[in-house]
C-alpha cells in the first residue's frame, strides 16, 4: 500500500516478519546503519545497508517518531525506502534506552540458544563416533 503525498517526501515502509510497523511519507530518516549513524533526505543516492540494533528516527511535517529496530536492512531507491528488520518497536524519546535494551536482550537470548544448540549437536556427533 503506497501512501500518496507531497513532493519532496520519501515513502517509507518498515516491515518485520509479523507485520508492517510503519508506512507513510516522511521528510527525514535517521537510522542505525552497521557502519554508523546515517541520515536520509529526499533525493538521497540509491543505497542498501545493513542495520544494527538501535533507534530509527523519522521526521515528518515537524513530528518525530522513534522506532527501535533489531538488525536488518535498509534500502532507498528514488523516493521509496524500505526497512526490513527482525523486530520493531514504536517508542518515545523517554524510553529510547529501554527499547534498545529490550531488543538487545531478545537478540542475546536467541544467540545463547543457538550456541547451546551447536554444542549439543557437536556432543551428539562425538558420541556417534564412539
Amino acid at each position: 500500500m503506497e501512501v500518496k503525498g507531497k513532493e519532496n517526501k520519501i515513502f517509507l515502509s518498515i516491515i518485520t516478519p509479523e507485520e508492517k510497523v510503519f508506512v507513510g511519507n516522511v521528510d527525514f530518516i535517521s537510522l542505525p546503519a552497521k557502519s554508523g549513524s546515517m541520515g536520509v533526505l529526499p533525493g538521497h543516492i540509491p543505497t542498501v545497508t545493513r542495520l544494527k540494533t538501535g533507534i530509527l528516527k523519522i521526521i515528518n511535517d515537524g513530528t518525530t517518531t522513534y522506532i527501535g529496530v533489531c538488525r536488518g536492512y535498509f534500502e532507498i531507491m528514488g523516493t521509496k525506502a524500505y526497512v526490513l528488520t527482525e523486530r520493531a518497536i514504536i517508542t518515545d524519546v523517554e524510553n529510547l534506552e529501554k527499547t534498545v535494551l529490550e531488543l538487545k536482550k531478545k537478540h542475546d537470548i536467541t544467540q545463547e540458544i543457538t550456541e547451546d544448540t551447536k554444542r549439543v549437536s557437536q556432543a551428539v556427533a562425538g558420541l556417534k563416533k564412539l
